[in-house]
């Protein structure tokens, strides 16, 4: 609770350290008010309003809807997801007969797009509200067009604008490396992750096309996903072979978390296992293992896509760009700027 001693204020006027000393208690007690009134327009934004969903301000949620209390706080890039102040331009607002009939169902994200360089870090995402959709030569584009290069004085070039298709994909990545590829079908509530760089062809299992995730990723070691991949292997305990190790083997499997490969995470205790646990870790927990033990599971596949653009360099812009997402007819999709 804020208190301020008007009476004291005004008697300490009567000289001028008085009126310096109430000058600076005004604006104290003005700033306190100010961030008491801002941390409690945070908190009263609309449910389901979320910075991460949208890639945009506080002020305004995933479906649009808006906070009176917080649209002062918008060029202050509260709560920005993507650190680089996105903002998404309204489907409303983009002319009807560029606007493609997917606006307003599938939607566009930064990612991590304003604050990294390296192409296989660089990342965006789109998520489908609606029907599910064929999104296979849809494409993304940057504003590098409307950015202009001085290469000598007072005399300028502007770029041409850069963008990536959306090519064909598996939605089973088969632990033999022979993937059976179609358009990519986006479900609903489905996300893809948009990578700048191609797929990573030169890894144990070669990946060489873009896939839908699945429950057992998380084995794959050292590979470079950005965001990384979610560990949702089952655990090992969960095997359906476990009664056959001892108790001293089925003891230490539950010490282990979801995708853990003890042979080089926890090399010490591994070695001191009996030869047979050595051989049932070895055999059973891995990736193929664990695709041939769950591949019919009703939450085998997951609800996200991993997609690659195939660029050997930087594609979005630090700041000042604009990420246009068209369709297959080149409509306009969604668009976001920071």
């Amino acid at each position: 609770m804020c208190y301020f001693d008007f009476f004291g204020i005004i008697k300490g006027m009567k000289n001028n350290r008085g009126i310096i000393k109430a000058l600076i208690a005004i604006v104290v007690g003005l700033s306190v008010l100010f961030l008491l009134f801002a941390m409690a327009a945070k908190y009263t934004a609309p449910i389901g309003s979320s910075p991460s969903s949208s890639g945009g301000s506080y002020s305004t949620d995933y479906m649009g809807k808006t906070n009176s209390l917080l649209n002062f706080l918008d060029s202050a890039n509260y709560g920005n997801y993507s650190g680089g102040g996105s903002d998404r331009t309204a489907v409303s607002n983009i002319d009807s007969k560029n606007r493609s009939k997917y606006s307003g169902k599938v939607y566009l994200s930064s990612g991590n797009a304003s604050y990294t360089i390296q192409p296989y870090e660089e990342y965006i995402t789109i998520k489908n509200d609606g029907a599910p959709v064929n999104i296979t030569g849809w494409k993304v584009t940057n504003a590098k067009g409307t950015r202009p290069i001085e290469y000598s004085q007072n005399s300028y070039v502007y770029p041409s604008a850069e963008s990536g298709t959306i090519g064909q994909g598996t939605g089973f990545l088969d632990p033999s490396g022979k993937y059976s590829v179609g358009n990519i079908i986006l479900g609903t509530d489905d996300t893809a992750i948009i990578t700048t760089s191609g797929p990573f062809s030169y890894f144990p299992l070669p990946i060489t096309t873009n896939f839908r995730e699945n429950m057992c990723l998380g084995y794959l070691e050292n590979y470079p996903f950005s965001p990384p991949i979610e560990q949702q292997c089952p655990y090992p305990t969960n095997d359906s072979q476990i009664r056959t190790v001892t108790d001293e083997c089925y003891d230490y499997l539950q010490s282990l978390s979801r995708c853990q490969n003890p042979q080089k995470t926890d090399i010490e205790r591994f070695d001191e296992l009996t030869s047979q646990c050595r051989a049932f870790i070895k055999v059973r927990l891995n990736y193929p293992s664990c695709v041939a033990n769950n591949r019919y599971s009703p939450n085998f596949a997951s609800k996200q896509w991993r997609i690659f653009l195939g660029k050997s360099h930087q594609l979005w812009a630090a700041n000042r760009e604009i990420i246009t997402l068209y369709d297959a007819t080149n409509l306009i999709v969604d668009q976001i700027s920071y």
